[in-house]
């Protein structure tokens, strides 16, 4: 009505919706934040690096502006151009790395493809990132057990395999796939890792709608917590200052879930543990530009 005063209206709607509160708060939106980088899309290798810098440079800052931000960030091959080109900068990541701020998403050399490389070369990309991390940061095989593939566009049957006995045990993709949103995936010998097919995007901004995904995805899995993939990306980026103070301003909405930043590992062991019948699927996951 005209004249109406906006703030005792919110305070009556959510007085008259509080029941619809109270259960949403029993549901959590987990954000898990990353900067996607294309190593070498549309531009030289030189931007990658300049990329690479502005955008870690710019995630410290916001570790230390944010005591609750957690950033997530793949591909060993961005940690080793910081190595050779800012070494300043790479003791402040290995610092928040074992501070358990800075979360290490890599047991791929690069998010790279997977249907024209060689078994051998995808093995070796395992190979030469565990030695890596485990030699620059201490990190164990057992630290990283996820693979992190949003933009690959295809998911070979010999994958799970693979990566299984490179002791990876979750696979997170967004592409590549009309079927389950969480599945364990079966490779040729029955090894088997648990794979996330995202929802909705592995990219965007926190805004209201990231909760509608969530409804589906907690029928199908049984779970109460749906992980959210926030970021600026491509030509890297990561989260901005506007994602955190909404998340903060979010999570303190009372109509609405719980809404944390959160590790990939930490939401893969949630559901390892606590998701209802989790579907089998075996063969290639590749429905998108297969081939």
């Amino acid at each position: 009505a005209s004249g109406a005063n906006a703030e005792e209206l919110v305070v009556t709607a959510e007085k008259a919706l509080e029941p619809i509160g109270k259960a949403a708060k029993a549901y959590t939106l987990q954000c898990v934040s990353h900067a996607h980088i294309d190593m070498n899309w549309m531009w030289s290798w030189p931007e990658t690096v300049s990329v690479t810098l502005d955008t870690f440079r710019t995630m410290l800052t916001l570790l230390d502006e944010f005591p609750e931000y957690i950033f997530s960030q793949s591909q060993a091959s961005v940690y080793s151009l910081v190595e050779k080109y800012d070494p300043a900068m790479f003791e402040a990541i290995r610092r928040q790395v074992a501070d358990g701020r800075w979360e290490v998403t890599a047991s791929q050399w690069v998010e790279g493809d997977k249907n024209m490389a060689a078994g051998e070369s995808i093995c070796r990309h395992l190979l030469y990132t565990r030695e890596y991390f485990q030699e620059k940061f201490g990190l164990k095989p057992e630290d990283i057990r996820l693979d992190f593939e949003p933009d690959t566009f295809g998911h070979p049957a010999t994958l799970p395999s693979i990566l299984a006995r490179g002791g990876v045990r979750y696979y997170y993709h967004c592409r590549g796939s009309h079927g389950p949103h969480l599945y364990w995936w079966i490779g040729q010998d029955d090894s088997r890792i648990l794979a996330l097919n995202g929802m909705p995007w592995y990219m965007g901004a926190i805004e209201p709608k990231i909760t509608d995904p969530l409804p589906e995805f907690c029928k199908t899995t049984g779970l109460k917590s749906l992980p959210v993939f926030y970021g600026v990306g491509d030509h890297g980026g990561g989260p901005t200052r506007r994602d955190l103070w909404k998340l903060r301003e979010m999570d303190g909405w009372p109509i609405y879930p719980n809404v944390k930043c959160s590790k990939l590992q930490d939401f893969f062991v949630l559901a390892e543990n606590e998701a209802a019948e989790v579907p089998e699927v075996r063969g290639e996951r590749n429905f998108v530009f297969t081939g």
